[in-house]
C-alpha cells in the first residue's frame, strides 16, 4: 500500500497538536489542468495533515492575495508567461515575494532542467527547485513534506523560547522578592 505523507508518524501527532492551523500553500502555474493535477495530489497525499491549497494562473493574481495571507508555502512555476505574454516570470515574482514575506517558502518549478536557471532561483531565495519530469509530483511532495518539518520545528522552537523566557522571569521574581525580604530583615533589626 502506497504511504502518504500525511501518513508520516509525526506529522499526524503534530496535527493533532494544532488542528485549527492550517498551513497554506500557493500553486503559481499558467498550466491550468498541470495546477489542478498538483492540487488534487498535494490534497490527497497530505490529507491527514491540514492544507489549504490556492491556485493562480499568474503571479499577479497570486499577490493580491499573497500580500493578506502570507502563505507559508508557493508553488511557483519559473516560467509565467506562455498563455499571458504580459505576465511577470518567476524570479520577478519571487523576488515581489520575498520582499513582503521573507520567511515565506517559496519551491520554483520549471521544465527547465539547467543548472543556471536553478542556482539564479536559489540566489533569488527559492528553498528548493524542482523539474517537471515524470517524478515531479514525487518531488515537489518530498520538497513540502520537508517545508512542514521545518514548519513544525521553528514552531517548537518559539513555544521553547517563549517557555524559557517565562522561567528565567520567575526564577528573576524570585530573587528580586528574595532580596527585597533581606533588606527588609535588615532595617527591621
Amino acid at each position: 500500500m502506497k504511504k502518504n505523507a500525511g501518513d508520516h508518524p509525526d506529522l499526524n501527532k503534530r496535527q493533532r497538536l494544532n488542528a485549527t492551523k492550517h498551513y497554506n500553500i500557493y500553486i503559481v502555474d499558467d498550466d491550468k489542468i498541470f495546477t489542478l493535477a498538483l492540487k488534487a495530489d498535494i490534497e490527497n497525499v497530505f490529507k491527514n495533515v491540514s492544507v489549504k491549497v490556492h491556485t493562480f494562473e499568474t503571479g499577479e493574481k497570486c499577490m493580491a492575495r499573497f500580500i493578506r495571507e502570507l502563505p507559508e508555502i508557493v508553488i511557483l512555476d519559473y516560467h509565467l508567461d506562455s498563455r499571458f505574454p504580459d505576465a511577470s516570470d518567476g524570479i520577478k515574482i519571487l523576488d515581489w515575494m520575498k520582499t513582503e514575506s521573507p520567511e515565506s517558502y517559496v519551491i520554483m518549478l520549471s521544465a527547465d532542467d539547467n543548472i543556471e536557471v536553478a542556482t539564479e532561483s536559489f540566489k533569488h531565495g527559492a528553498s528548493d527547485y524542482v523539474v517537471k519530469t515524470e517524478t515531479k509530483f514525487k518531488k515537489l511532495n518530498y520538497s513540502l513534506l520537508n517545508v512542514l518539518k521545518i514548519l513544525e520545528k521553528k514552531k517548537e522552537a518559539k513555544r521553547f523560547k517563549k517557555i524559557a523566557f517565562g522561567f528565567l522571569l520567575v526564577i528573576a521574581l524570585l530573587i528580586i522578592i528574595e532580596i527585597l525580604i533581606q533588606q527588609v530583615k535588615h532595617y527591621t533589626r
